[in-house]
């Protein structure tokens, strides 16, 4: 499996199935995808004229993101699974609706400071806002993810890079391995 962060809460999964969680993307993805899933309506999280540049076979997304970007797709709810990807719950700030994936032992979990419970998790995307620092670090000590990786932050941007070196900071002082990756690197598990 090969994954890439392509900015903003945006992931790239190469893998059995090509996904990509949250389409918009500060680094062009590839064209094609067997998945696109969006875990809810933020803007920051989906770019309807991104989207539309993507070829997909299916888009899955709240029903609360699909109404409000006029999107055709599955209705992400919790407890379904689509080809092999397991849809959770998530609790996103001011989202109206949102939830968390998890494919073949990759967890993304949108803006969520509360994850859900998966077995294994090898790696977690998770936003690293310093506000919720606690919160991240007390889920990961539940979870033991092999790997964490910040995201939902701007990189280039000193200040915002930042919250991902002091999340990566706080875990490491607990025992938990993390890693912060550019945007475009390429991460194989």
């Amino acid at each position: 499996m090969k994954l890439r962060w392509l900015g903003n809460s945006c992931v790239e999964i190469i893998a059995d199935k090509h996904i990509l969680i949250d389409p918009n993307y500060t680094l062009e993805p590839e064209r094609k995808f067997d998945l696109i899933l969006i875990t809810h309506e933020h803007s920051d999280h989906i770019d309807p004229e991104k989207l539309k540049k993507l070829d997909y076979n299916k888009l899955i997304a709240p029903k609360a993101t699909l109404e409000e970007y006029g999107l055709e797709g599955i209705e992400a709810k919790p407890g379904m699974e689509v080809e092999g990807v397991k849809i959770l719950e998530s609790w996103c700030w001011k989202a109206k609706e949102s939830v968390s994936y998890y494919y073949e032992g990759v967890l993304h979990t949108g803006d969520s400071a509360k994850f859900p419970d998966v077995e294994n998790p090898r790696i977690v995307f998770t936003a690293c806002f310093p506000d919720f620092y606690d919160d991240y670090v007390s889920e990961m000590k539940r979870l033991k993810p092999e790997l964490v990786i910040p995201i939902h932050y701007n990189p280039e941007k000193p200040e915002k890079r930042k919250n991902a070196e002091g999340l990566k900071e706080r875990l490491e002082r607990e025992g938990i391995n993390c890693r912060i990756v550019e945007v475009g690197e390429l991460i194989e598990i």
